[in-house]
């Protein structure tokens, strides 16, 4: 709890003390409890506060942390306040929205009881300057899904994912900028070295990484064509277990889009007037497909930001497949 503890002094500029919650005291709750958490106590602006500390992975819904706070809450009579070393944004505005106390050391804090409400905007929201070229994007989430890439010239890399060198290469930079990896090699042998596991890799590109739909068009018939791929509530249900409800959604490349606009194989109708969705993606959607659906991790991308809690537990479950 060190970097709670100093977190805590830096932004509200006190001095705290953090200390580990009396066990004799934590025999009063369920097992599940005080497996789930460790307990510590602080003192900010002279109120008794609880800290929960979760070092586990988000799998505990707001709604479920909302219970727990209550049960210690009503029990221990002060307020709690979760710790957590990192946050999704879209778990932060789900606490937000459901008043739950919570601290990201570094980066949010959100207390209601004691009206604080700190957070770094820097880190909860991104600048669209500081997301991944498309490429980029495209190149990081193959490497992911598909094959290996770092055994790859960029030449190579190029061809195989239907970019020019000159994109491929700007690309990577864009990824080396962002730390998110390494070039190694000389003319025309540089290679791309990422710098961690595939997961980790994942969880230390989610911040840059963006929502892969760039504009949707309602149609009056289901697209006939090969170059069109299950997307959204569609194909979430592909995956999972939530029923696709009554609207059918399709993925398709800019210009696999035009083409067919071209060839009057699509008829685009005013927005609300059909049940049939198409999504533009702003990379082509089949390099990453499979069996006409998109890939899980342009998926989760394109629906994170949905509030809905089915939504939310389904593209959990998606995750856990891919990793």
């Amino acid at each position: 709890m060190k970097e709670t503890e100093k977190y805590l002094k830096e932004t509200l500029g006190i001095d705290v003390c953090i200390r580990p919650f009396a066990t004799t005291q934590k025999t009063n709750f369920p097992l599940f409890i005080r497996q789930l958490y460790d307990f510590y106590q602080v003192h900010l602006f002279g109120r008794k506060i609880i800290l929960l500390n979760n070092e586990g992975e988000e799998k505990t819904t707001a709604d479920q942390l909302r219970k727990h706070a209550q049960m210690v809450e009503q029990t221990l009579h002060c307020p709690v306040v979760f710790v957590f070393p990192f946050l999704q944004p879209y778990n932060r505005k789900r606490l937000i929205q459901k008043q739950v106390a919570f601290i990201v050391p570094g980066k949010q804090m959100f207390i209601p009881q004691l009206f604080v409400d700190l957070r770094d905007f820097r880190q909860t929201v991104p600048n669209k300057k500081e997301k991944l070229l498309p490429a980029a994007q495209c190149i990081l989430l193959y490497h992911l899904l598909k094959e290996n890439i770092e055994s790859f010239p960029l030449k190579t890399l190029a061809k195989k994912l239907g970019y020019t060198q000159a994109t491929v290469t700007r690309a990577v930079q864009v990824l080396v900028g962002k730390s998110i990896a390494t070039k190694i090699g000389k003319n025309k042998e540089i290679r791309i070295v990422f710098k961690q596991k595939k997961k980790d890799l994942w969880q230390r590109a989610l911040p840059f990484l963006q929502n892969p739909v760039k504009k949707v068009y309602s149609l009056e018939h289901p697209p006939k064509t090969h170059v069109v791929y299950r997307a959204s509530f569609s194909a979430l249900a592909r995956y999972t277990n939530l029923a696709e409800g009554d609207k059918q959604y399709f993925a398709v490349s800019r210009n696999d889009f035009e083409t067919l606009k071209k060839k009057k194989h699509i008829q685009i109708v005013p927005s609300g007037e059909a049940d049939v969705l198409l999504e533009v993606w702003k990379y082509a959607p089949g390099l990453l497909a499979e069996n006409q659906v998109v890939d899980p991790l342009s998926l989760y991308l394109s629906l994170k930001d949905e509030e809905d809690e089915r939504v939310q537990k389904a593209l959990d479950d998606l995750l856990e497949q891919v990793w």
